[in-house]
């Protein structure tokens, strides 16, 4: 089977057709640890009284260009009344204003039958409407410029120093954006509080630049930054096509692990 499942609701050939659908409901959650890495979990909960096998669970939504998930790294079994949460990568988001609900497509195995099964997921906390919020809002601040944290270094009076890069489109009709503040994370503050201004309007066709930003620690435990899900995930607010708009700051892996090494340095937990 295909890691991505594009048949819903069709049994598979090995199937017997008159098997009834597997007790199963699934719900969609997003914690702290899917964040960065782009995913989310499919709460998979077995309502039924027998053994349920999971091997594969697919994602679909109009918030997704394509389905994401598929086949499970070993087949996930569940006794009656047992949760487990499956990892699903998220394929590109798309901008969507329409409705963002979602269906899970799994392939279970109960009594010694296999089946492919579309089930509508459960989606309490928005997860997927605030993606494709989020998907809207930083394609609003594309159009004019992309606006990336391209370096980190422990600076000389105690601060964590990032270099911000602005590089408008180059496209004269595009419009402007103003870009308003930048906001703390969980590990990182500004030195005037957990949120700084920037006050900086770019148009589209400026030339790039850059300005540098100070940081200081929030919190300086060892495991905290060891452990780090969120907190080199910095929010812009900015105002675009006459809204206001809050995008993550753009970061490599390479400047992300940069801002936690500056960040030890000027803890004082590194030789």
């Amino acid at each position: 089977m295909s890691a991505a499942l594009t048949l819903v609701g069709v049994a598979l050939s090995s199937c017997a057709s008159s098997a009834l659908p597997p007790p199963v409901s699934v719900a969609l959650v997003q914690q702290r640890g899917d964040i960065a890495p782009g995913r989310v979990q499919l709460r998979v909960t077995n309502d039924g009284g027998s053994p349920v096998v999971v091997t594969s669970a697919t994602l679909t939504s109009p918030v997704l260009t394509q389905p994401g998930g598929g086949e499970t790294k070993r087949p996930v079994t569940l006794s009656p009344g047992r949760t487990v949460d499956l990892p699903v990568k998220l394929p590109a988001l798309g901008c969507v204003t329409g409705d963002p609900s979602a269906q899970a497509v799994l392939r279970v195995e109960e009594d010694g039958s296999a089946h492919e099964e579309t089930l509508s997921v459960t989606d309490e906390l928005g997860v997927l409407a605030r993606l494709t919020a989020t998907e809207c809002d930083r394609e609003a601040v594309a159009s004019v410029a992309r606006i990336s944290v391209v370096s980190a270094a422990a600076g000389a009076d105690g601060t964590i120093d990032l270099e911000v890069s602005i590089e408008p489109t180059g496209e004269g009709g595009a419009g402007s954006v103003d870009l308003r503040a930048l906001r703390g994370t969980p590990l990182l503050r500004f030195p005037a509080g957990t949120e700084t201004p920037l006050d900086v309007t770019v148009r589209a066709d400026d030339p790039p630049s850059t300005m540098t930003i100070a940081l200081t620690p929030q919190r300086c435990d060892a495991h905290a930054i060891a452990e780090d899900k969120v907190g080199t995930l910095l929010d812009l607010v900015a105002r675009v096509e006459d809204r206001d708009a809050v995008v993550p700051l753009e970061r490599s892996p390479s400047v992300a692990a940069a801002i936690l090494s500056a960040t030890a340095d000027v803890c004082g937990l590194t030789p």
